[in-house]
């Protein structure tokens, strides 16, 4: 009856939504699309944790312009604690990175997760929305990171390239069994009628040939002030309001809002925090 009970308590920690952010390759602005919907959702006082998971590869910290003291690794070989790897950014969000060198990789794969997933638990309470930024392109050792998301958010541009690996990064994930809500943000659109008929193209392609379904579809336009905000290392919706961009992150934002307090599996934060992380064993 008390095991009982245990399993119970934690299995209700908290409703956090889990929020992945992915794309079929690198250089289509899925990090800077994962730190402004952080801040946009904490601009609406939410209180969010955003997770590096680009491991080796991590540069969210970058684009912040926050100075990352610890990171994943200094949780498992100096015997820190979670709160003592969670970096509060000004922009009321906090960060835990994964780190950027292969001692950060080493470090996670042969750590100590038990201890990592209990400290978790004690987090959750407190978390509204967990925003995950995934490495980019599919990774059969994240599989079941990428299965635990309540919405899922793949992010691409008009390359051609960018648009073949998203679609074969989708199929892929259909074929695993992705449950998730879906949305589409097309980065760098020329103009809002090239970003539409993008959308509704890939959409119609994801649908016909997978069994995924798209609940909305957002486009952000290339412009200059959000160049400008990363040689400033500032989130755009903050330095800039009035630009497409920025109207585009709130979309997202809110569409992530709806329905809030509602996620799609009923586990506890623990047990998702196990799936993201919990890849090759």
């Amino acid at each position: 009856m008390i095991e009982d009970q245990a399993v119970a308590l934690r299995n209700n920690v908290s409703t956090a939504k889990f929020v992945a952010f992915a794309s079929g390759k690198g250089g289509v602005g899925k990090s800077l699309v994962t730190l402004n919907t952080a801040v946009s959702l904490a601009s609406k006082g939410k209180k969010v944790l955003v997770i590096d998971m680009d491991i080796g590869f991590a540069n969210l910290e970058v684009l912040a312009g926050v100075t990352i003291k610890y990171t994943l690794k200094d949780f498992f070989k100096k015997g820190l604690e979670i709160k003592d790897i969670i970096e509060k950014t000004n922009y009321g969000f906090s960060l835990l990175s994964s780190g950027n060198d292969v001692d950060d990789i080493y470090a996670f794969e042969f750590g100590e997760r038990e201890r990592f997933f209990s400290e978790f638990q004690a987090l959750g309470s407190e978390m509204d929305y967990i925003l995950i930024d995934m490495g980019a392109g599919y990774s059969e050792k994240l599989d079941k990171a990428y299965l635990a998301a309540d919405d899922f958010v793949i992010v691409l541009t008009p390359e051609p390239t960018a648009i073949m690996d998203g679609y074969t990064f989708l199929k892929i994930l259909s074929i695993k069994g992705l449950k998730s809500k879906l949305y589409l943000m097309i980065n760098m659109a020329n103009t809002l009628d090239e970003g539409r008929i993008l959308g509704k193209r890939f959409q119609e392609v994801t649908s016909k040939f997978t069994n995924l379904k798209f609940e909305k579809t957002y486009a952000m336009l290339n412009d200059p002030h959000v160049r400008k905000s990363v040689r400033e290392q500032k989130p755009f919706v903050l330095s800039y309001k009035h630009i497409q961009p920025t109207f585009g992150i709130m979309g997202l934002t809110s569409a992530i809002m709806e329905k809030e307090g509602m996620t799609r599996e009923k586990i506890g934060f623990a047990e998702k925090i196990k799936r993201f992380f919990k890849w090759g064993r």
